[in-house]
């Protein structure tokens, strides 16, 4: 039975949690650390924060910019989907380097402990958990694959195929639930078990933040948590469990074709020395100057910096990297894979009490319904608890956390050293016997560009508002 569970609800907020919708999530709460100043990564979408979780770095550093970005050794023009079957072609390519930093399987394999994602997310966001399970004796379960790829058939053997995923994703919720207790559990015995489950993202992105479908599916994912802690309990064993979203949720007010605005002011991916390549993220566009060309970027972003529907800009092109905007490195985007220009698109106050607090600019989807991959607070703050025998009970902490901490926080209960590659930090405050002080929460000192606020505990630091 696994010493540590890891229970992500995809775009799950931490006002959802609440004893009527979510029992199961509210106890461990009540019983465990609930961080209420919690950080996704930027850009806020899925598998970008997928893979900060399970490595503990920003974006820039793990490689895995955004949902859609560009990978330099593959193309310089062409914008990847992340998701199987481009992943795992880019891994081959790379040999093993999709991402430039070890995944929580690999190091804890290190010290004969196995890992078992089992995802009902997107092929990417499994995919990047642990690109090379196969070599490390652990394994990823998602609907279209697993790796290694022998477990793919004994599974739909066992529970059949899987569920389509349809908003509402309740069969894959449930089948998710059903095969990290019948298989993951049963068979594999894993020491670190991760299950993600696909709601309230599905129903969000399709009805509406805390729609009444939202609703339904984040309970019946709290349900299915619920099931699997009961299985774990029946064999008389209390794991430590970590409760996580990878991101928060806007409402959407209006859509812009972004690649026809930057086609109508001459920046469209086929104009040889002029070309732009973009890559949309909901509410962030991931901008590529294939060649270098600097009066070209400085024209890209002073026209950028005009259109209403952007909200911050940042780059870190000389030619343009002037105060009012911010550096790559700020917002964690910096490496070998960043891109020259990162817009967040526009989003605003409501009004609305939480979890609609905010809407915002999108580069695709429905006004009235859930989005995310942009910067405001609304989507950079999401859900953390932590509950079990490893934690204390009872706290509401309100030192600043984010997904980055989540790795080195589980190699501390190993015992395993954290590597000082990694940007997050442990979450000692949490901790039995060894909750320590951290340094309070901080806006950063220096002066920072306009629309940049990042947070400080510890030794790590986290991006708080951008746009």
């Amino acid at each position: 039975m696994p010493k540590i569970v890891i229970a992500a609800f995809d775009g799950l907020q931490p006002s959802q949690v609440s004893p009527e919708f979510m029992p199961v999530v509210t106890a461990l709460a009540d019983n465990g650390v609930r961080f209420t100043h919690n950080h996704a990564v930027f850009p806020t979408v899925t598998r970008a924060n997928s893979a900060s979780l399970v490595t503990g770095v920003t974006p820039g550093k793990h490689g895995l910019t955004a949902n859609k970005s560009v990978f330099h050794e593959y193309s310089s023009t062409e914008v990847v989907d992340a998701l199987i079957p481009k992943l795992p072609e880019i891994n081959k390519l790379t040999n093993g380097g999709l991402l430039f930093v070890p995944t929580l399987g690999e190091l804890i394999s290190k010290k004969n402990l196995m890992w078992v994602s089992v995802v009902g997310g997107t092929s990417g966001n499994a995919f990047v958990q642990h690109p090379n399970a196969a070599e490390h004796g652990d394994v990823v379960i998602h609907p279209e694959f697993t790796n290694p790829p022998e477990h793919h058939s004994i599974i739909t053997n066992k529970f059949g195929a899987w569920p389509p995923k349809e908003a509402p994703a309740s069969a894959l919720v449930e089948r998710t639930a059903d095969v990290a207790i019948e298989y993951a559990l049963s068979e594999l015995n894993p020491d670190v078990l991760l299950v993600w489950f696909p709601e309230p993202d599905t129903s969000q992105h399709a009805y509406g933040i805390d729609s009444a479908e939202a609703r339904q599916m984040y309970s019946l994912a709290d349900s299915s948590l619920g099931r699997l802690l009961e299985s774990i309990s029946k064999n008389g064993e209390d794991p430590d469990v970590f409760v996580v979203s990878d991101h928060g949720y806007s409402t959407i007010d209006s859509v812009v074709d972004v690649d026809a605005e930057l086609a109508s002011a001459g920046f469209g991916p086929d104009q040889g020395e002029r070309s732009v390549i973009a890559a949309e993220n909901g509410g962030s566009i991931l901008l590529y100057l294939p060649t270098d060309n600097d009066q070209l970027a400085i024209e890209l972003v002073d026209w950028l910096d005009a259109q209403e529907w952007v909200g911050a800009i940042a780059t870190d092109v000389p030619a343009v990297a002037k105060s009012k905007f911010a550096s790559i490195s700020d917002i964690g985007l910096d490496g070998p894979r960043s891109p020259d220009v990162i817009v967040a698109m526009r989003s605003v106050v409501t009004g609305q009490p939480a979890p609609l607090e905010r809407s915002g600019a999108v580069s695709a989807g429905v006004v009235g319904v859930g989005s995310h991959g942009g910067s405001s607070p609304a989507e950079l703050h999401n859900t953390l608890i932590v509950s079990g025998p490893s934690f204390l009970t009872g706290i509401d902490s309100q030192i600043a956390s984010g997904n980055i901490d989540v790795a080195p926080t589980v190699l501390e209960i190993f015992g395993i050293p954290v590597p000082s590659h990694m940007d997050g930090r442990t979450l000692s405050e949490s901790l039995v016997e060894r909750a320590a002080p951290v340094a309070p929460v901080s806006l950063n000192s220096s002066e920072p560009p306009p629309k940049i606020r990042t947070v400080t505990a510890g030794s790590a630091t986290y991006l708080c508002e951008f746009g």
